[in-house]
């Protein structure tokens, strides 16, 4: 039975680790591991009640997404504004259109619209000031856009709030 519990704390130690990078300045924990001195860890021990030996979070604490602050949104305003500034020209060649969006644009983004015909982007003018629509959050947001046509959306991302925000995506306004 002792045998049993600790190959499967073992097991669960093992589980825990395999997505993790490594960190040489971690100090492997005694506590539930085959090579602890002490006493075996049973299968009680090992669950969602007791302290995670692996740098993992039980669940518990996990970090919900933050909604983004006044200056956070303010900058994702305005790479939307440049954005679309550097979108709504149609009368220039492709190579100058798609070099304007690059610096705003994730490499997604700037894979899908490369190769895009600028005379065919029916916006020409941005009329009035970018805003955020509601829900925005630290990661990720959109903002609206007016123009000439209507209200373009502009979906942007970060992967940490002290990234620069970078669009994801353009969408036209629905007619």
């Amino acid at each position: 039975m002792k045998a049993a519990a600790t190959i499967l704390a073992v097991s669960v130690t093992i589980a825990g680790l395999t997505g993790c990078t490594s960190n040489n300045d971690a100090t492997p924990s005694t506590s539930g591991t085959a090579a602890s001195s002490a006493a075996p860890t049973t299968a009680a021990s090992v669950g969602p009640t007791s302290t995670p030996t692996d740098g993992l979070s039980d669940g518990t604490d996990i970090p919900t997404a933050r909604s983004a602050d006044a200056m956070s949104a303010a900058a994702a305003v305005t790479v939307a504004e440049k954005l679309m500034t550097a979108f709504a020209r149609p009368n220039v060649d492709a190579t100058t259109w798609i070099n304007g969006l690059y610096p705003y644009l994730t490499q997604q983004a700037g894979s899908a619209y490369a190769g895009t015909d600028p005379a065919k982007v029916p916006v020409n003018k941005i009329t009035g000031p970018g805003a955020v629509v509601e829900g925005a959050t630290q990661y990720a947001l959109l903002v609206k856009i007016p123009t000439n046509i209507g209200d373009y959306v502009v979906s942007l991302t970060r992967k940490a709030p002290t990234d620069p925000w970078l669009a994801e995506r353009v969408i036209p306004p629905t007619r």
